[in-house]
């Protein structure tokens, strides 16, 4: 019985570690094909190479700046702004975002005034009101952590009120049942329940953080990558282009890992 067992468990660990080899594999197998496409359309001339460089000119010219220390220097200042706006609007809109939708869900009345608001400009593209935000804030710094500010907080804001809505009922009639005070059961009740949503807002607000933060380089301007990728294409360096688009798809693809494993600590009943 304590052998049929010891041989189940490790079955299971053999399992769960084919598992996930197999889903490192797919997921390294996938680019590495959508790669080799891109390739043999370079090659057999089906897409034009002066504006769809292969991926090996795209690596060798990767490699050309990293080596080369004036460029490297430019590259890494980039980023480093970069992350910076995004760091500061990401923090400062999914703080508020959580916190309202919070405070929406507790207080009806608060609810019924700004569910209006906040359901009705949802919707609009939120570089739309970029030169607003330029007047309000100037065209420095503060008028590109807004706009990524704005994005994440709808984000945040929007899936913290609905995971607290649709919260399992039952446990709101614990909280009734043994009498315990509506703060305490909302944090200590309704909130773990609610987690799950939190948490899928925050993984999107921090894409949606990426986005917006490289369309306001693009549009508004003279650091960071999305300028980087820019300049690049006003002077027809595409290959030094698609090097600033790896360096975003880089980020992304950090940015969800990172969610990933946020997920996996704050939410480890709904992580797959």
């Amino acid at each position: 019985m304590h052998d049929s067992a010891e041989a189940m468990a490790q079955r299971s660990l053999r399992r769960k570690r084919n598992q996930s080899i197999e889903r490192v594999a797919l997921g390294v197998a996938c680019p590495l094909v959508l790669l080799a496409i891109w390739q043999m359309l370079d090659l057999t001339g089906i897409i034009d190479q002066r504006f769809f460089p292969p991926p090996t000119r795209v690596f060798a010219n990767a490699v050309g700046i990293l080596a080369d220390t004036e460029q490297r220097g430019q590259l890494l200042a980039d980023l480093v702004v970069t992350l910076r706006r995004l760091a500061f609007g990401y923090v400062l809109g999914a703080a508020s975002g959580v916190a309202m939708g919070m405070a929406m869900a507790l207080y009806p009345p608060l609810r019924f005034a700004f569910s209006p608001v906040v359901y009705g400009t949802f919707p609009m593209p939120k570089i739309a009101i970029f030169p607003l935000l330029i007047a309000l804030f100037g065209i420095g710094e503060g008028s590109k952590m807004a706009l990524v500010t704005m994005g994440v907080f709808y984000m945040t804001c929007i899936n913290t009120l609905s995971g607290v809505l649709h919260a399992n009922p039952i446990h709101r009639d614990v909280i009734k049942a043994f009498h315990i005070p509506r703060v305490t059961g909302w944090l200590h009740v309704v909130l773990p329940s609610a987690m799950p949503a939190i948490v899928t807002g925050l993984k999107l607000g921090l894409g949606q953080a990426l986005i917006l933060v490289v369309s306001a380089e693009f549009v508004s301007a003279d650091d960071g990558i999305g300028h980087y990728i820019w300049d690049s294409w006003q002077v027809l360096a595409i290959p030094r282009m698609f090097v600033g688009l790896v360096v975003v798809t880089a980020i992304g693809g950090i940015a969800v890992l990172l969610g990933t494993l946020a997920e996996r600590r704050l939410v480890p009943w709904a992580s797959h």
